[in-house]
């Protein structure tokens, strides 16, 4: 894959600030990841594929009750992380990363999808094609 320059990036990436932290959930209609601002909790674009450092998995126990409750899909599971641009286009081919997966109607927080282990952070993770995959260096703990 061609290495891009700092410019490019910021263009590709023009609602982004390096280091800016971000929440990243699944648009289930638009078929790609949605990005709201920490902070602000507002919608800053949709994206087929990010990468965050940092990052925190969060599903919100009022909002899976919810989902249970009423059989309706809402929003309330996402990834928390920091937006970096020397991530957005590296090479993770050779880092061992792990699928996470969350299904309210299974599991009550994200789980790596192969041991369906807790998973609560990750020091590296990439939402790509409708999945997240992270790195699992980190002891899993709340």
């Amino acid at each position: 894959m061609k290495r891009m320059r700092r410019a490019d990036i910021k263009q590709t990436f023009p609602i982004l600030s390096n280091m800016q932290s971000i929440r990243i959930a699944y648009h289930f209609y638009k078929k790609c990841f949605s990005i709201r601002c920490s902070s602000t909790r507002k919608i800053i674009g949709y994206m087929e594929r990010i990468v965050v450092s940092n990052a925190h998995f969060v599903v919100s126990p009022s909002g899976r009750a919810r989902v249970l409750r009423e059989r309706v899909k809402n929003i309330h599971a996402y990834v928390q992380g920091e937006f970096e641009y020397q991530h957005q286009y590296a090479d993770y081919s050779n880092v061992h990363m792990r699928e996470a997966y969350y299904n309210p109607y299974f599991v009550s927080t994200f789980v790596d999808k192969e041991s369906l282990q807790p998973i609560y952070s990750a020091s590296l993770v990439i939402c790509q094609k409708g999945r997240v995959y992270c790195t699992i260096d980190k002891p899993s703990s709340k």
